[in-house]
């Protein structure tokens, strides 16, 4: 005996967007209908099936086992949904709709400008939208589809998540001691004690904690003074008050003033670096846009980038 039921597309995405949100009211936000619209639906789906997927007296709300297994199926039906649409533009030569970028502020101010510009012109139909986010906040938006595509430092190693090499950014020494210049200088050589970070949750702070295990010597420092900006400029300008150090990723020297590059020195071999690269869910379905995302970053920052990649010292993580 087989059992027929009707399911639509929309129940299932409501199905799948409380899944993500593990909430009602946030996935009918995200629906765009009302909490008791997508109630009402699921609850549809479930009478239908004859099986219940999700516990509602639970907060947050959760999946039964056997909803966990109707909810893989549903996975699979929701890529091959966005897998069609996609294939259907691009056999018509358009490609429509929303591109959703979340970009770590370290990277955004100064590659967005070097390839978002021709990137739009190629794709005129497709909305481009861009928000300066933290590592942690693209990698949980990836997660819930609430973005597309993700710009940041890797690896993240998470299973559901693809990752694409974009390319390897050096960092370099802002000093502003006062002390004798040198061309280049070591990791190990380092003040501490005169180190200015970004606040927690940029990832920066962390590639830089990850420098200082390159060595010892910032665990013997004493240090009876501590700030930690969230902006790049105010780190570039405390750095000058307190007449410190910070460390800095090369293309955000580009557009540095005169006095400011002065001041910048690179690092001796092994050059500590970091990968920067795309992050999509590995559901993401949109593989042409996505392929000349890549393809325009890469061209725009060649130019830019120092060539010695082989004395790089890439950062692993914690």
């Amino acid at each position: 005996m087989y059992i027929c039921f009707i399911m639509n597309i929309q129940q299932f995405q409501y199905v799948l967007a409380v899944v993500d949100f593990k909430n009602f009211e946030a996935a009918a936000e995200k629906c765009f209908v009302t909490q008791s619209t997508l109630s009402t639906m699921i609850g549809r789906l479930e009478n239908e099936i004859g099986i219940k997927i999700f516990n509602r007296k639970t907060k947050p709300v959760s999946v039964t086992a056997e909803g966990e297994e109707i909810i893989k199926r549903l996975r699979i039906l929701a890529n091959e949904v966005d897998a069609l649409n996609n294939l259907v533009q691009e056999l018509k030569g358009e490609m429509i709709g929303e591109l959703k970028i979340g970009v770590i502020p370290t990277v955004a101010p100064y590659l967005l400008p070097l390839f978002l510009t021709n990137f739009a012109k190629i794709f005129p139909k497709v909305k481009i939208i861009v928000r300066e986010m933290t590592t942690t906040e693209i990698q949980k938006a990836i997660n819930v589809r609430t973005i597309d595509v993700g710009i940041l430092a890797l690896p993240l190693e998470d299973p559901n998540l693809n990752e694409i090499p974009l390319y390897s950014e050096p960092f370099v020494l802002y000093d502003c001691s006062g002390e004798a210049k040198t061309e280049q200088i070591s990791v190990s050589d380092l003040d501490y004690s005169k180190l200015c970070l970004l606040q927690e949750g940029h990832c920066l702070r962390t590639q830089v904690q990850r420098i200082c295990d390159l060595t010892d010597q910032c665990a013997n420092k004493e240090e009876n003074f501590e700030f930690e900006s969230g902006s790049m400029d105010s780190l570039l300008r405390i750095t000058k008050a307190r007449k410190g150090i910070t460390i800095l990723p090369y293309l955000a020297t580009l557009d540095l003033t005169e006095d400011i590059k002065s001041k910048i020195i690179e690092f001796n071999d092994p050059i500590p670096v970091r990968n920067i690269g795309l992050v999509t869910h590995k559901f993401f379905v949109k593989k042409k846009l996505l392929e000349k995302l890549k393809t325009l970053i890469q061209e725009s920052v060649v130019d830019f980038l120092p060539d010695n990649q082989e004395n790089y010292k890439i950062l692993k993580p914690l």
